[in-house]
């Protein structure tokens, strides 16, 4: 509904958002990943940009799994790209070119950094900037507790511990 009352169209068919569009995003769990590919791999042609979000899903496993020489990009993004500061890589297939990793780039860049990487670098980039965050909670936690152990309300503690880490 909220896609609609922003000027969004909507579907539930898969094949109509490859007849609709050029740029298609794959954002589903690795598990479901595989049946949405057999169900749209009879649409997607040759003009079609394939990103796909699927955590662990290989570049290769997406060739295979899609025509020869569909131009395939495997995104590994993070939560704070909601609020633009988030921390993205890609990487692309051998269907993709410069121009769509320059396309990628540029559509994603309003959403944090933006980088194109070697796809093994997207499984560490998951456990860093994924995890990386309760470390960095952590860490804000520690330093609230020693202000607390020096007479600081907990409350103002929390605030400034917080405020001082971003």
């Amino acid at each position: 509904a909220h896609g609609q009352e922003s000027g969004c169209r909507t579907t539930h068919c898969n094949l109509e958002v490859l007849q609709e569009s050029t740029l298609v995003f794959l954002a589903t769990k690795p598990h479901i990943l595989p049946g949405v590919l057999q169900e749209i791999r009879p649409a997607v042609g040759p003009h079609h940009i394939v990103v796909s979000m699927a955590a662990g899903v290989t570049l290769q496993t997406l060739q295979r799994l899609l025509p020869a020489g569909t131009k395939v990009l495997r995104l590994m993004a993070n939560l704070p790209c909601v609020v633009q500061a988030g921390a993205m890589v890609f990487s692309r297939g051998s269907g993709a070119g410069d121009e769509e990793a320059a396309l990628l780039k540029s559509l994603l860049s309003s959403c944090g950094l933006c980088e194109e990487v070697p796809e093994s670098y997207i499984n560490i980039h998951t456990g860093l900037s994924g995890s990386g965050v309760a470390y960095v909670y952590l860490f804000a936690e520690a330093l609230a507790e020693g202000a607390v152990k020096m007479g600081m309300p907990s409350g103002l503690a929390s605030r400034i511990a917080a405020q001082t880490l971003l």
